[in-house]
Order: structure tokens, then C-alpha cells, then sequence
């Protein structure tokens, strides 16, 4: 799989239109528990209509927890610390830790995930709906990343961190039409990586990473 590194093709190919990212490719009836159903009811793994409502979900969340609450999380894990500003009470780290290791698709052990996704559904009341799926992807996409940034920000800035080390080197992208960004010719169809780093460390364009503020927030932790 070829990678855009430069800046500039890679904001151009987060930001355009002919770019998606690629669908989970899972076969048969659509899931209605476990890591499946959450893969298929957050944004992250849908374009259009869908990914809009379910980013706004999670934004929705997102806004309603202050930002100090998460500065004065002191050396808990970060997960601890945004479940807690979520209102949650109950300890989730470890479930949160099992669905992130298979979030996704082919990556990790899915019983093991299955099983905390559902648990973590009960703690969001026990329906399996796109509004549990929203909070939950919000702990889930913090879980590592957030963790990394904050370790590897102990003895280095942020801002280095995100520029030379950043927790999540890459994404991945699906072209729709066959285009050229900066000289390379990709073929409709083709997924290739996207480089994050700098100022595309959280992403670009309308699947910018809406917990930006709130990770480097969380990362403040180390400092504190």
C-alpha cells in the first residue's frame, strides 16, 4: 500500500472529495451487537449522511465535557479520566482497552471485544444505538492514542511529539475516481495511506478529529 507523505498531497487527499475512507468490508447480515455493531453505528467507518449525524453525536458529547475537567485527571489513564467527565462511575478502562485492540476490522481478538462492547453498552444504559455508539467510539478512539501522546509528551512538547513521533502515523483513504495528488497517479479503487503529522495530526477536513482539543487537554496530565 503506498503512502502519501508530503503535507501538501496528504491535506489535499484528506480534504477532497474523490477520497473515502474505506468500509470495514464485512460480510453478511449487518451486526447488532458487539464490535461489528459498533464499527457500523460510528462515523469513523462511514461517509455521507451517516458519518455527518454520527459525527455530530459524538460532538454533542464531546462539547458538553469541560476541558479542565480533563486537565485535572492527575496519572489516571486517560480513558478513566473522559469516562468520568462522561458521567460514568463504573470502572472501563480494561473493556475499553479489549474493543480498541480489535476496533479495527482483522486487527485484534473480536470475542474478547464482542464481549466489552457489550459490556460497555450496558454502562450506556443497554440500548444498542447509535447514541451508545457514539460515547463509546469516543473512548475507544482516545484509548491508545491519547495513552501514547501522553507517554511520549513526558520528556518532549506536544508540539514535537505530533510533528516527529505522532501516536497515530497514519490513515487510510479509498479513491472514488481515478486522480493525481502531487504526481502520483492513483487508480479508483486504489486505498492508500495518508500520512498525520504537524498540523495533520489530528486530520483534516470534515473528518478532522473532533476530540482534538479534548486529547490535548488529557495530555496535559503529564505535566500537571
Amino acid at each position: 500500500m503506498r503512502l502519501i507523505d508530503d503535507p501538501a498531497a496528504a491535506r489535499a487527499a484528506l480534504t477532497s472529495p474523490d477520497f473515502v475512507v474505506p468500509a470495514p468490508g464485512e460480510p453478511g447480515k449487518p451486526a447488532r451487537t458487539g464490535i461489528r455493531w459498533l464499527r457500523a453505528n460510528v462515523g469513523r467507518f462511514t461517509d455521507g449522511e451517516a458519518h455527518e449525524r454520527r459525527r455530530a453525536a459524538q460532538v454533542a458529547v464531546l462539547t458538553a465535557i469541560p476541558l479542565d475537567a480533563l486537565r485535572s485527571g492527575g496519572s489516571a489513564h486517560p480513558v478513566e479520566t473522559l469516562a468520568r467527565a462522561m458521567g460514568v462511575t463504573e470502572p472501563v478502562v480494561d473493556l475499553v482497552r479489549d474493543a480498541a485492540q480489535a476496533y479495527q476490522p482483522g486487527t485484534g481478538d473480536e470475542p474478547r471485544a464482542d464481549a466489552a462492547v457489550d459490556e460497555l453498552v450496558a454502562v450506556f444504559g443497554g440500548v444498542f444505538d447509535e447514541a451508545a455508539a457514539a460515547r463509546i467510539g469516543i473512548l475507544v478512539q482516545a484509548c491508545d492514542a491519547t495513552a501514547t501522546l501522553i507517554d511520549r509528551a513526558r520528556h518532549r512538547s506536544i508540539d514535537a511529539v505530533l510533528r516527529d513521533d505522532p501516536p497515530v502515523a497514519a490513515t487510510k483513504r479509498q479513491a472514488l475516481v481515478t486522480t493525481s495528488i502531487n504526481g502520483m497517479l492513483i487508480e479508483a479503487g486504489e486505498v492508500v495511506r495518508v500520512r498525520l503529522a504537524g498540523d495533520l495530526a489530528f486530520g483534516a477536513g470534515a473528518r478532522r478529529c473532533p476530540g482534538r482539543a479534548h486529547a490535548l487537554a488529557l495530555s496535559e496530565q503529564s505535566s500537571t
